[in-house]
């Protein structure tokens, strides 16, 4: 086998560079900048005429760039470098303000839309470049494709009179539409970063506002610890948890997911916020709670989405919570005798948002000193581990959280603590799929007032 290196080859050396260049350009306008001032030294061109007819009747045309070739030979030879001044680096930008042509050289070339070869020219006074062209007695005019359409052309000339073949159109046609294709690729590209900008703006002013709509401060209720961890994951999803007052010196807890992420999920969970806090009368039980909130979001036609609740009604004067489920993960109740972790799970519904006829009911349960309830969303059980593959998620499940649980001493705040790490553990990222809600809560006793500083972590 012969293996021949063309690196020393003047020509191959240009094409490698030129093409490595455009490899490297990220705005439209620098894939000009990369071909205009190298494609003369590669292919027979004395004048250069880019048009386009995108959006204009039939016949009609713009004229975006067009230089001599000699002053771009000028500036190579004088270290000048840069563009002519006749050439427009960003012509897409300033499309509109072209003026739009109907007649003389140029109009012949894009008639019929086909590409041409023309010889023994005699441009002495064109209607639009004037006496510019009439130095030149051949050309070649090569339609530029668009999705199968003719928008752009590509127009080379030269002073001798048959300085064309087919051989030569061949690879002006060829190379012009490759540029194009880069060129369009560039602006289609730029566009997406636009408006990808601007959707993270209203995802961050989105993300903004929802977590304006949770407590701003813990409540105050005697005999009760409470701690809340709130990390959100890249889009504003439908966490949400919320203390409500209750009759009675009672406090309303809820925690709830909204399916989905997005603007979509966010309404819904401040809709959700709204209805919540407009519940008045009723029998006060958690139950009636989630039935109130479920018959509210049907009337608001959720469009397929729906909600998981968990929703408890702590009473001081008993230590009793009173709770009811709507499609939600089982919150871990940690009992301070036995230091055993079970699943809140029974009297568990559809969740919200589906049927109207919510089939939940109301539990009680008896809380004495130490014990502590966690409640969670599912961002947290279902955060995958770093070695994750197909077949084997590798989430971090209950029997994770469980033990994390179940390291801590019982108290809200270092309960949390210890999912975070726990979670950082198995995940090793900083960055969340999904949202992540926790609520810790601890009855400490009628007698006492452990109220260590309570936080929101947002």
């Amino acid at each position: 086998m012969t293996a021949r290196d063309l690196s020393s080859s003047p020509r191959i050396r240009i094409i490698v560079d030129l093409l490595r260049d455009a490899s490297l350009a990220r705005e439209p306008a620098d894939v000009f900048k990369v071909f205009g001032p190298r494609m003369w030294r590669i292919r027979p061109m004395e004048f250069f005429i880019s048009v386009s007819t995108r959006g204009l009747p039939t016949g009609s045309y713009k004229v975006t760039r067009y230089y001599d070739v000699r002053e771009f030979q000028r500036r190579a030879d004088s270290g000048e470098g840069g563009l002519p001044e006749t050439v427009n680096p960003n012509p897409w930008a300033t499309f509109h303000q072209l003026p739009t042509h109907t007649s003389g050289f140029v109009a012949e070339c894009i008639k019929g839309g086909t590409p041409k070869i023309f010889t023994d020219l005699d441009i002495p006074d064109d209607p639009v470049f004037g006496s510019l062209l009439s130095e030149y007695k051949s050309a070649i005019a090569s339609p530029l494709y668009d999705r199968g359409e003719v928008l752009n052309w590509s127009i080379q000339l030269r002073r001798a009179a048959n300085a064309f073949d087919e051989q030569i159109f061949e690879d002006a046609m060829m190379m012009g539409n490759l540029i194009g294709a880069i060129t369009r690729n560039l602006v289609a590209l730029k566009e997406v970063e636009r408006l990808n900008t601007a959707l993270n703006s209203q995802f961050e002013e989105v993300a903004r506002v929802q977590q304006s709509l949770l407590p701003e401060k813990m409540p105050d209720v005697p005999g009760l610890a409470v701690a809340t961890s709130y990390l959100t994951s890249d889009q504003a999803g439908g966490d949400y948890y919320d203390f409500l007052p209750m009759p009675g010196g009672r406090l309303g807890i809820l925690v709830a997911d909204v399916s989905g992420h997005g603007a979509g999920a966010a309404t819904i969970m401040a809709m959700l916020r709204a209805i919540l806090h407009c519940y008045s009368g009723g029998d006060g039980s958690a139950a009636g709670v989630l039935r109130f909130a479920n018959h509210r979001l049907l009337a608001s036609r959720l469009e397929g989405n729906f909600v998981t609740a968990f929703f408890g009604v702590f009473d001081p004067q008993t230590a009793r919570l009173n709770y009811a489920s709507a499609g939600h993960n089982p919150p871990r109740f940690l009992t301070a005798a036995t230091r055993a972790i079970r699943a809140i799970d029974d009297g568990a519904g559809l969740p919200l948002g589906i049927a109207e006829d919510l089939d939940v009911v109301s539990e009680d349960l008896q809380l004495f000193p130490g014990d502590s309830i966690l409640l969670y969303t599912d961002g947290i059980t279902e955060a995958f581990g770093r070695d994750a593959r197909p077949g084997n998620p590798d989430m971090f499940g209950e029997e994770r959280l469980d033990a994390a649980i179940r390291a801590s001493d019982g108290r809200p705040d270092t309960i949390i603590e210890n999912i975070h790490r726990a979670l950082f553990a198995h995940t090793h990222a900083r960055t969340r799929a999904d949202d992540q809600t926790l609520v810790a809560l601890q009855y400490v006793g009628p007698d006492r007032c452990l109220y260590p500083p309570l936080r929101r972590e947002v």
